[in-house]
């Protein structure tokens, strides 16, 4: 069954719109029994995540979405120890400004699934520290046939994600709006494109049916989106 891996809440500030509540809510009706979570650059949102998806009889599966000095990728905690190596990847990224992701994953990455859509970091990692957790991350948008081609050539699985912002269709414009106001930009620019920040944010640009958490059955079918962990999530509790 399909698995929504790159899920963003309002925790991802200036991007996604919904709460990790209303994402779970939304997940449960329409048949998920599997979710990610996975703001940008933080775990801010993983306590009401996990508390949520206990309520709701869902798996959860933490997560962020690193965004460094051009480099991005999704990575996911397969279990206690992945959880310690997501922490240490996200606080890099926040007390190192010239952080490169290649460098930090290649040394540090136990019990992690690394996924992302940039083809160059896939084959720094892979030079570096050979494919084990790596995934090639096929969203929405004319770039995923080269994506697609180098996980053949790297030899790494591909696996189909959504760029989630949001959980219903109709927060589709209140989306453009906080995306907007983030990249200090006007809806007006949005739409023809134009601002270099907007451009560059992960699904800010798609439309609403893509960027939306889809009802399993119109969900793009994976190539393979089963590498998700298998283990024990780990309980974030609070201090």
């Amino acid at each position: 069954m399909f698995t929504h891996l790159h899920v963003h809440s309002w925790f991802s500030f200036g991007l996604g719109v919904s709460s990790p509540e209303v994402l779970v809510e939304a997940a449960a009706r329409r048949g998920y029994r599997t979710l990610a979570l996975t703001d940008t650059n933080g775990v801010y949102g993983a306590v009401e995540f996990q508390k949520a998806c206990e309520a709701a009889g869902i798996r959860p599966i933490l997560g962020a979405h690193l965004v460094a000095n051009g480099q991005d990728a999704v990575i996911l905690a397969e279990d206690a120890r992945g959880w310690g190596t997501l922490g240490r990847a996200v606080s890099a990224v926040h007390w190192e400004p010239d952080l490169a992701l290649s460098a930090q994953l290649a040394v540090d990455r136990e019990g992690l699934t690394v996924i992302t859509q940039d083809v160059a970091l896939l084959e720094r990692l892979v030079k570096l520290s050979g494919p084990a957790g790596l995934c090639a991350e096929l969203r929405p948008g004319p770039d995923r046939h080269a994506v697609l081609a180098a996980a053949r050539r790297l030899g790494i699985p591909a696996v189909v994600t959504g760029g989630v912002v949001m959980a219903h269709a109709e927060d589709w414009n209140r989306h453009r709006l906080i995306h907007a106001i983030h990249g200090n930009g006007t809806l007006r620019m949005m739409a023809r494109g134009a601002g270099a920040p907007m451009r560059r944010a992960p699904g800010a640009c798609a439309r609403p049916p893509v960027a939306v958490l889809a009802t399993p059955g119109s969900a793009p079918p994976p190539i393979s989106n089963a590498t998700f962990p298998t283990s024990p999530t780990p309980s974030p509790r609070r201090p």
